[in-house]
């Protein structure tokens, strides 16, 4: 069990729709690499989560920067040694077509709803919304939503594509998404901007060890070197916690 500092990623989306603020696109790219780790460690253990959606992302601070998390395994399930789950549950709006068509399915419904969720990060909004159950069925099917908002790139707009395909077998699994070149690409860029990030945090600590006299004239022919303190070290600190659940 860990605390979610940072709350859920619904109520995130809720923030920036009243305060009409947009994901930051690095941001997207960073929840998509967050959640695809994710769901590649229950995949290899042949488990399900079946209910994918942005109430059950959580967000947590860690000195590294923002993590994204999966939470709320309740309906997750272990698949049939053929690979597919024949029960039907999960969230509406994030449902596979095969879900929805009552068929068997397998962890490729999961990159589906993985594909919503991210569309949501970008839109504000799911990508498949109808009046009634069978408008929004229909759409699923026919796989019609709207182009992400022009702000993001044709890199993101194709990547979300790649997993909202109607047909389960054209949607990559997700040791295809990790390898995939477009994929790769943001993540390097993560990694880089992240050790820039650390670099920087430990000059500013480096830096707030020095004590400097007040009277900088004092330094003049001073024989005391500047005095180093030494760093405290706290571990384990828990914050200002929101959201408590169980993260993959």
């Amino acid at each position: 069990m860990e605390y979610a500092d940072l709350g859920d990623l619904q109520n995130k989306i809720n923030s920036n729709t009243n305060s009409k603020l947009s994901f930051p696109e690095q941001e997207i790219w960073k929840a998509a690499i967050d959640l695809t780790k994710g769901l590649t460690i229950l995949h290899k253990m042949s488990i399900l989560h079946r209910d994918l959606k942005s109430a059950n992302i959580f967000i947590t601070k860690t000195p590294k920067g923002i993590v994204y998390k999966i939470g709320d395994l309740n309906v997750a399930k272990i698949a049939k040694k053929d690979g597919f789950v024949y029960t039907q549950t999960g969230t509406p709006y994030y449902a596979s077509p095969e879900v929805w068509r009552d068929e068997p399915y397998d962890n490729k419904s999961d990159i589906w709803s993985l594909g919503c969720v991210l569309y949501e990060m970008c839109a504000l909004k799911p990508p498949f919304m109808a009046n009634d159950m069978e408008g929004l069925f229909n759409k699923v099917q026919m796989g019609l939503y709207e182009r992400i908002p022009q702000k993001y790139s044709n890199d993101l707009s194709c990547f979300l594509s790649s997993l909202l395909k109607v047909n389960p077998q054209q949607r990559p699994s997700c040791e295809q998404i990790m390898r995939n070149p477009l994929f790769q690409k943001y993540q390097n860029q993560q990694e880089i901007t992240k050790q820039i990030t650390n670099h920087t945090c430990q000059k500013q600590e480096l830096l707030q060890t020095i004590i400097v006299p007040k009277n900088l004239g004092q330094l003049k022919g001073s024989r005391h070197p500047i005095r180093i303190q030494s760093i405290p070290i706290v571990n384990n600190i828990l914050i200002n916690n929101k959201r408590v659940s169980g993260k993959v």
